[in-house]
């Protein structure tokens, strides 16, 4: 059996990379950031990664074996390629994890980051120590990773559990993807947004004075005027919880889990819905009982996509 070694993460998004040196045990023993954006090519980010990698094995004395992990929001194929990156359009196409091995002389790898965040939240995070659970990430999109038998499931393709693209309305709202009636056409930053564009011109002047006071999205906006008192923006608010709980009752007859973790900056204004969450579940779950069903907060913070890439490296070597 190798050496446990510590290993790299890094969460790479279309205007930053979070970092983690992470300990075999799942500790953050150091954490940096390093920039990206619209220009950043498979080759400029291959050598951030490499050259961040060996500042912090100087600085941390980590021997040369570590791994590195990378999570990026994209669609990634089974033969390593890019398929999409809606942020970093010039990564398309590259086996990046091919690239940075080469750098690096380490092993590498690279997987979705809402897949890596649901490693995380199984190493110590809100799901530690269970075998079976699904992560859903609720912030400009929906994103989703799921764990069954204690391993990451991607399917076939590499292209699985795409939660947000799971239709709840035939015909329904236009989704970002093209297609009629996706989750994510209801519940996400970029539905908020539509939601709160298609309102009477008073919601929409009462969403706008709230976002220009408190600042935050759409979607934050609307959960915390509902919660005001603003039967409007509750009726929305009301909307995208309930789909976001009838297609939760759906996974679960289809995988019978018992566990969901529920992450991404919308998650609170979900999880202070609980009970409507609840009662949207019950309405398409089939023989189990919603009572069965635990609804966790995710635990493991901003750095969840580092870390779950770290262990996602880890294993791999």
């Amino acid at each position: 059996m190798s050496e446990a070694l510590p290993a790299f993460g890094f969460d790479v998004g279309g205007q930053s990379a979070k970092v983690a040196l992470v300990s075999p045990s799942g500790d953050v023993v150091a954490q940096t950031t390093i920039a990206t954006g619209d220009g950043t090519t498979a080759d400029s980010l291959a050598d951030a990664i490499s050259a961040t990698r060996k500042e912090l094995c100087a600085a941390h004395s980590v021997p040369a074996g570590a791994a590195v992990g990378v999570g990026i929001a994209g669609v990634l194929g089974r033969d390593g390629a890019l398929r999409g990156a809606p942020h970093l359009p010039l990564l398309v196409g590259c086996r990046l994890a091919e690239l940075i091995g080469a750098r690096t002389g380490a092993a590498a790898v690279v997987h979705n980051d809402v897949d890596c965040a649901a490693v995380a939240e199984g190493w110590g995070g809100a799901a530690d120590g269970l075998d079976d659970y699904l992560m859903i990430a609720i912030g400009t999109g929906v994103g989703s990773g799921l764990v069954l038998g204690g391993r990451l499931r991607v399917g076939r393709s590499n292209f699985g559990c795409e939660f947000g693209h799971a239709m709840v309305v035939h015909q329904g709202r236009r989704c970002g993807c093209g297609n009629l009636g996706c989750l994510e056409a209801y519940i996400c930053e970029t539905a908020a947004r539509a939601f709160a564009d298609e309102a009477p011109n008073e919601v929409r002047e009462r969403i706008a004075a709230r976002r220009e006071k408190a600042g935050g999205g759409f979607a934050q906006a609307i959960f915390e005027l509902g919660a005001a008192g603003d039967a409007d923006a509750e009726a929305i608010a009301a909307i995208m919880v309930d789909m976001l709980g009838a297609a939760i009752g759906s996974v679960v007859n289809v995988l019978d889990l018992e566990t969901i973790v529920l992450g991404g900056g919308i998650a609170p204004g979900v999880l202070a819905r609980l009970a409507r969450l609840r009662a949207a579940m019950a309405g398409t779950l089939f023989v189990r009982a919603e009572s069965e069903i635990t609804i966790l907060a995710a635990a493991r913070g901003s750095l969840a996509g580092a870390i779950g890439a770290a262990r996602l490296g880890m294993l791999a070597r």
